[in-house]
Order: C-alpha cells, then structure tokens, then sequence
C-alpha cells in the first residue's frame, strides 16, 4: 500500500469518527482536512485534477425553523456519507484531496 492509500485510509477514519451530520463540519475538522489538501498541495499534487471520482461536490440542506428558512450547504459526499461545508471552494479541495489520496467512503455505525 503507498503512503498516498495509507493516507486515505487514515483520512477514511477520522470522516467515521465525525461521523454523519447535519451541521457543517466542526472547526478542528476544518484545520485538519485544511491542513492536509495544504500539504498535498505543497506536495505538488494539482487537486483540481482529482474533482471527478467516487467523492463530489454535493449539497445538504439543513432545516431551520420552517421550510421558508432551510439553507442549502455545499457537501462533500461518498456514497450515503455526506460532511456539510460552508464554502464552495472548501468542498472542492477536500474533494480533489479525497480523491487524489482514494480514501474510501466511511464505513457507517
């Protein structure tokens, strides 16, 4: 297995520990997926490259008081995992990053 796969994988689980939710990912979620697309690309790895692929760009809808009020997030999304994230281009990196590195979808609980 190469350290890009073992990565996903490692990546794979910490998504199962955040688990599925309704809420847009938590701030240390951020630093921590942030953190390694940052490293990726100063690896060189060009994220754009990886935006097709068992990750996408989804969208969540989170219900606020009344169908009037519901907000629509972008997600990151594998199968029936989806990680609610406040901004467009935040999905699209971690995408690329998922992607790039095949981490496979979090196993559910």
């Amino acid at each position: 297995m190469t350290e890009r796969h073992a990565l996903g994988r490692l990546v794979s689980e910490v998504l199962h520990a955040i688990g599925r939710t309704a809420e847009p990912a938590e701030p240390l979620t951020y630093k921590l997926l942030g953190r390694l697309v940052a490293q990726a690309r100063q690896l060189g790895v060009a994220l754009e490259h990886y935006l097709i692929g068992p990750w996408h760009v989804g969208e969540a809808e989170l219900a606020a008081l009344g169908r009037s009020l519901a907000m629509k997030l972008p997600a990151v999304e594998r199968g029936g995992f989806s990680l609610p994230v406040s901004d467009p281009a935040d999905a699209r990196d971690i995408v690329g990053f998922l992607n790039w590195c095949d981490a496979p979808e979090p196993q559910s609980s």
